[in-house]
């Protein structure tokens, strides 16, 4: 009688086993991809010497994926509501290895563009669906889970730049970065696809059993979020929040080498500056929810930000710039975890629906990367960089105070009615 009590259990506990070793792999994806994003923004430096670039092409480089993206992440999205989710992950892990060793091996900056722009659909097949699983495998836990995201992006932020900097100390160069990257992420790629099978069998059921939709269905879903007033708010003031977070980052070590004239292995050491920062600031936002609402956050530290931004970029001495410097990064904290949140919470429970629309907000955020990139070869990177102000200007016009959002709520409640 006690056999098959026994039974369940171990299963119970395998199960368990696996979706807790899942989840590290999950959050060792996140860590792998920023990570990458910290070397290849510490990378454009060298990589603009390298192959003769103008700023024009850097701002191809930088925005153009993310406008070609949209035009295939939306499908991903909703596939990664079927069954289809781990061999879209799977696919995409295989596609980045295929683009960071493109890249590695580039001569041309066709083929660098090409490595560029592979890679972003890749990177939403590949991480963007690992963090919706994480979420999926911890239900009632998503806001802690999404706080250990992004610390797990964060501290791969932090390491990036150093370990660039590192090897440009000791002219490695930054191809060995690209081919180190591409093994990295198929290591990563063949951990995932050989999971033990509880976990894989945990997958595949979920994802069935809990949107059995058909395509059709998705693509209705879809029309109907292209419609939620609430959802195009967020979606939108996440695109622009951007500017002062991932676009921000991007041009910083171009900013430290061009405008103020340090050398590569230096601006990626003030990335990496910037990224503790970051990583700091994002310890801090966990027990600071507990206590004042999200939306207050985002508007107080946007109100933070119009006044720190400018002074960065007026002042003249580099110590003072490296202070602010590491105050910037304070002054976007929350950014991205509470509009992210906000967006989930205008769709609940249709997680792919709502990445969906966000890949599609990627055509205006994709356009305001290029018009910096144009700008900086018209006028200078110096004026370019004066652009990344419509982020906080905007979040602190358009985010709703928190007293509308009990109205915002019930409107939604009232639709669904």
């Amino acid at each position: 009688m006690f056999k098959p009590k026994q039974n369940k259990s171990a299963t119970n506990r395998r199960i368990s086993r696996g979706v807790i070793s899942l989840g590290l792999v999950f959050l060792l994806i996140e860590f792998f991809d920023e990570f990458h994003y910290g070397i290849q923004s510490a990378i454009l430096p060298a990589l603009r010497s390298d192959m003769a670039l103008s700023y024009a092409q850097v701002g191809l480089l930088l925005g153009l994926p993310y406008v070609i993206g949209t035009l295939i992440e939306p499908l991903l999205m909703l596939l990664g509501d079927t069954r289809w989710r781990k061999r879209l992950m799977v696919a995409g892990g295989l596609t980045i290895v295929l683009a960071l060793f493109l890249l590695a091996s580039a001569v041309s900056f066709p083929v660098v563009l090409a490595g560029f722009i592979i890679s972003f659909p890749a990177s939403g097949a590949f991480v963007t669906l690992s963090q919706a699983t994480l979420m999926d495998f911890n239900p009632g836990r998503e806001n802690q889970m999404m706080a250990r995201w992004t610390v797990a992006g964060s501290l791969g932020n932090v390491l990036g730049p150093l370990v660039l900097a590192g090897g440009l100390a000791l002219t490695f160069g930054w191809r060995w970065a690209f081919a180190g990257l591409g093994l990295m992420s198929f290591i990563l790629t063949i951990i995932l696809l050989h999971q033990n099978v509880a976990a894989r069998k945990i997958i595949g059921e979920r994802s069935e059993e809990t949107h059995p939709e058909e395509l059709i269905g998705l693509l209705q879903n879809l029309w109907g979020a292209l419609r939620n007033v609430h959802l195009l708010r967020w979606v939108l003031l996440l695109q622009l929040s951007d500017l002062m977070l991932d676009v921000f980052t991007g041009y910083v070590a171009l900013y430290f080498t061009d405008v103020v004239g340090m050398k590569a292995a230096q601006a990626s050491l003030l990335l990496s500056v910037l990224m503790v920062s970051g990583l700091t600031a994002d310890l801090v936002l966990i027990p600071l929810l507990e206590r004042i609402p999200g939306r207050n956050v985002v508007r107080i530290s946007a109100i933070l930000a119009v006044i720190v931004y400018p002074a960065w970029l007026l002042i003249p001495w580099i110590p003072a710039k490296i202070i602010l410097l590491v105050l910037i990064r304070f002054t976007t904290i929350g950014w991205y975890q509470v509009l992210q949140g906000e967006a989930y919470a205008a769709m609940p429970g249709k997680s792919g629906t709502v990445m969906a629309v966000s890949s599609l907000g990627g055509i205006a955020g994709g356009a305001l990367i290029w018009l910096i990139g144009w700008v900086a070869g018209q006028a200078g990177l110096n004026a370019a960089m004066w652009l990344l102000l419509l982020g906080p200007l905007n979040l602190i016009l358009f985010v709703p105070g928190v007293e509308q959002k009990q109205t915002q709520n019930q409107i939604a409640v009232d639709v669904e009615e």
